[in-house]
């Protein structure tokens, strides 16, 4: 099986689109959870987004990619 890495470009891209609703609405929603201690707030914000787009995004983005350039 000949599989070929996606075009960075487009992963970036990708990357970029999927994280910026995820950076503007997610640390305001977890704000009232995570007090005013700002190391608290920005560990739980990244340990909610880096596995949105390590485990949902990225893979479904390579499936996707991969249907479309066979």
């Amino acid at each position: 099986m000949n599989r070929s890495a996606p075009n960075a470009h487009i992963m970036a891209a990708i990357n970029y689109f999927a994280l910026l609703p995820l950076v503007y609405f997610i640390p305001d929603l977890v704000a009232p959870f995570t007090g005013k201690n700002k190391l608290v707030h920005v560990a739980v914000v990244l340990a909610l987004i880096v596995p949105v787009i390590s485990y949902l995004v990225i893979p479904f983005a390579i499936k996707i990619l991969t249907r479309i350039t066979k």
